[in-house]
């Protein structure tokens, strides 16, 4: 219903914006009716917010843009008979009305791609948002909709990811004051790598709180029970771990805090890209779909080098495993790359929060197959296993894609038809047009 309503007020917008063209001047419908202008008109007539108008009004104008409305009162110019060049995203525009994609996904899917450039032309962007769409599952939230429409951009627009690299880099800015009862105050903004390793070093301290993989180590469960029952607040206890790592770095003492663990940037990148003849292969930061360019993946390989994973033609990983009872670090790799988080639809988890599900259980005769494995994050790790939900892989499925080929299904209480719902894998291997051409080899890279 709620998707019915986004789409009527869309194309309420686009007649809004119709009749309310620069070119009518006061007599436009928005002016004629007392308001500045067609988002004034909007958020008056829905009594929505400033910043949603200001939404509604762009999903207005990409209509008009792509599917001329007709002008009722108005005078057609029979003189003048060019033909009209509609915007890449007619195609998206027309689906969006057609009710095929939401309003909120279209809107993503149009902001991520962007507008064509002297280097990437309408026809390279109806291309990638077909791509993107291929790819679409039900339950995408426009951000992951977003996410992988930069994605698609970066692989066609290779000038602008070194571009908004540097970009992002001259934006990075920390800002810390004193007020007049003492408290220092800090406010941050990190280009995209260094915000990850910042990311990553508070998400291995404050893991337990905020939803971190559990632990089997002793030591580690002991230090990880101490930090759930801390009574301070997630946001108390950010500041504290600031606090503690900056000490720690002052000292030279880098396992007071960590212990064993070491925050990481993890970067994936196809030895499609890596091998490019003109240097100007792309990689992606795991978890985050944000591309970065070869050269910064050079520097982190000089850091601490890399890991390949081979993945297959369907964009599967080929199993690089043991008969372990638990998956090894190897399987990991390859399930973080391709997988890319948590598979439960609509979860945005990333790897580095996520658990290894055997599909199969290991006490019924399961094996540790990385075709049996799924990243779960413990949330969702621990719903399937309590309360009745259970995942399948649909071995003789004839889908030329893997991730295609894994169900979730519902328990009766959560859906009396028991409806399977296709898992969501995210990984930035998996949008590489070369993994449908063959074999490939997605290879992670690691910076400590």
């Amino acid at each position: 219903m709620k998707n019915a309503t986004d789409r009527v007020l869309a194309l309420g917008a686009a007649e809004i914006h119709q009749r309310s063209r620069r070119e009518l001047g006061p007599a436009g419908m928005a002016k004629a009716e007392g308001h500045v202008n067609p988002q004034n008109m909007i958020a008056l007539l829905t009594g929505c917010s400033r910043s949603e108008a200001k939404k509604l009004d762009g999903l207005g104008r990409s209509i008009m843009q792509a599917v001329p409305l007709p002008r009722p009162n108005e005078a057609s110019d029979a003189s003048d008979d060019s033909p009209v060049t509609p915007p890449w995203h007619a195609a998206i525009s027309a689906r969006m009305i057609a009710g095929e994609i939401t309003p909120d996904r279209f809107e993503a899917l149009h902001s991520g791609l962007g507008e064509p450039t002297a280097q990437v032309s309408a026809a390279d962007l109806a291309a990638a948002a077909q791509q993107v769409l291929s790819f679409l599952h039900p339950e995408d939230l426009p951000e992951t909709v977003y996410r992988d429409s930069r994605a698609a951009r970066a692989l066609i627009d290779r000038e602008g990811v070194a571009e908004r690299e540097n970009e992002q880099y001259t934006r990075q800015q920390a800002k810390v004051w004193r007020d007049r009862e003492g408290m220092v105050h800090l406010s941050a903004v990190f280009a995209p790598e260094d915000g990850t390793f910042v990311k990553s070093a508070l998400d291995l301290l404050l893991g337990p709180r905020i939803g971190g993989p559990r632990l089997a180590d002793k030591k580690a469960m002991a230090q990880s029970q101490l930090v759930q029952d801390d009574p301070r607040t997630i946001e108390q206890l950010t500041a504290g771990a600031l606090v503690a790592l900056v000490r720690a770095g002052a000292a030279v003492e880098h396992g007071a805090v960590l212990a064993k663990k070491r925050p990481a940037v993890q970067i994936v990148v196809t030895a499609s890209e890596l091998t490019r003849p003109d240097g100007d292969g792309i990689a992606f930061i795991e978890g985050t779909g944000i591309a970065v360019t070869m050269k910064t993946v050079d520097r982190l390989v000089c850091d601490t080098g890399y890991q390949p994973v081979v993945i297959s033609a369907d964009g599967s990983p080929l199993d690089l495993g043991r008969e372990h009872r638990l998956f090894q670090p190897a399987q990991r790799l390859a399930l973080n790359a391709v997988q890319g988080g948590c598979v439960w639809p609509g979860c945005e988890k990333p790897p580095s929060f996520c658990e290894i599900h055997h599909i199969e259980h290991w006490h019924t005769g399961g094996k540790t197959d990385i075709h049996d494995g799924v990243l779960l994050c413990k949330h969702h790790h621990l719903l399937l296993h309590s309360n009745g939900w259970r995942i399948h892989r649909d071995a003789s499925s004839a889908d030329d894609r893997y991730e295609n080929r894994y169900w979730l299904t519902p328990p009766r209480s959560a859906d009396p038809r028991q409806r399977p719902r296709r898992l969501r894998f995210s990984g930035a291997v998996r949008h590489n047009p070369s993994l449908s051409a063959g074999a490939a080899h997605a290879v992670k890279r690691r910076r400590a």
